[in-house]
This record gives C-alpha cells, sequence and structure tokens, in this order.
C-alpha cells in the first residue's frame, strides 16, 4: 500500500494548485495524449500507459462542467517523488457523474465501490463502464499498487484486492497515485 505520509503529502500539494504547473497539467485531451504517447516512447510501459491513459481520459470524458474557480484538464506526472505517476484533476467527480445514471448514490464511498467493481458509466446511454474495473484488475495482477480519491471516498488496490475507507480531508474531482515497482520503496 502506498504510504499515509506520500498521500497526505500529494493531497497538500494538490491543494495548491496543480493546475498551475504548465509542464505537468493538460488543459485538453490532446495535449493529455500527446505526453502520454512521448512516456510511451520513452519508457516502452506500454500497460502502464493504459492504465495513466484510462485515468487520464476520465477526466475528459466525465467532466464537462467544471466549478467556476476550478480549471479544466488533467494533472499528470509520471516522476513524482521519482516513483509514482499522480493524476488529479478538479471536475466534478466519481459520485456526481455516476448520479446521472444511478440518481440513489447516497455516499462518495459507494460511488467508487460501484465504479472499481460494476460494469457502469456516467455516459448512459453508452454502454462503456470497464475503465476502472480494468484498471482495478491489472493493478492486482501485477502487484502494483493505487490510491484513488474522490469526494471523501478513496480506495487502495493492491495485489490483495480493494480496500475502501472514508477520508477526513475532502477533495474535488479525482486524484490518483499509482506506484508500478511491484509494491517495492512505497
Amino acid at each position: 500500500m502506498i504510504n499515509e505520509d506520500i498521500i497526505e503529502n500529494i493531497i497538500e500539494l494538490r491543494g495548491n494548485g496543480f493546475e498551475k504547473d504548465k509542464d505537468h497539467f493538460s488543459t485538453t485531451r490532446d495535449v493529455f495524449t500527446a505526453r502520454l504517447e512521448s512516456f510511451i516512447v520513452d519508457t516502452k510501459k506500454y500497460l502502464e500507459a493504459a492504465i495513466i491513459g484510462e485515468i487520464g481520459n476520465n477526466t475528459f470524458d466525465h467532466n464537462i462542467i467544471f466549478a467556476d474557480m476550478n480549471q479544466k484538464g488533467v494533472y499528470c506526472n509520471f516522476y513524482f517523488y521519482e516513483r509514482y505517476v499522480v493524476l488529479s484533476d478538479y471536475g466534478r467527480g466519481i459520485k456526481e457523474s455516476l448520479s446521472q445514471v444511478i440518481p440513489n448514490i447516497k455516499t462518495d464511498f459507494e460511488s467508487l465501490e460501484i465504479a472499481f467493481t460494476k460494469n457502469i458509466s456516467g455516459r448512459s446511454p453508452e454502454q462503456r463502464g470497464n475503465g476502472l474495473k480494468f484498471v482495478s484488475k491489472t493493478i492486482q495482477e501485477n502487484n502494483w499498487n493505487l490510491f484513488f480519491q474522490s469526494g471523501n471516498g478513496n480506495c487502495f488496490i493492491d495485489q490483495d484486492g480493494i480496500k475502501y475507507t472514508k477520508s477526513n480531508i475532502v477533495i474535488s474531482g479525482c486524484l490518483a497515485i499509482i506506484n508500478f515497482d511491484g509494491g517495492k520503496n512505497l
């Protein structure tokens, strides 16, 4: 599991404005895609790029409207602290997105559980919704680690499965912290 001190530090840095970091913040899908393609060329990490792409592209697929004070786009740093990939957006979050098709979702915790385990999408009537299930399965199969938070719900995914918890900190949008080194040096 990713160390809680790392998570708290990244959440604090996010609160100080990831969107101001023009080297890592993509305001459009084409910029994000170009950066992801450069990562693939440099590293040849295709499966890792699929995970990063799924999470990053969700920013553009599910966040048509951002609050007035929030920058549209996704922060993506492939080498955060030299061992993590960090993705973050300031959009509407998982609960609000899924509420379009499941109006009775009550908590961020519940929305994460649905997003990572059910075949459902906030883009109804499109028949989509396998993306985060693919992320979860691939993380588990490769002994990688993922921390994901939306609102005050978060989950930790590793080779042992998914653990959902409630955070005392509420964030807008989504935050993902990924470690692809097989659980070493977390």
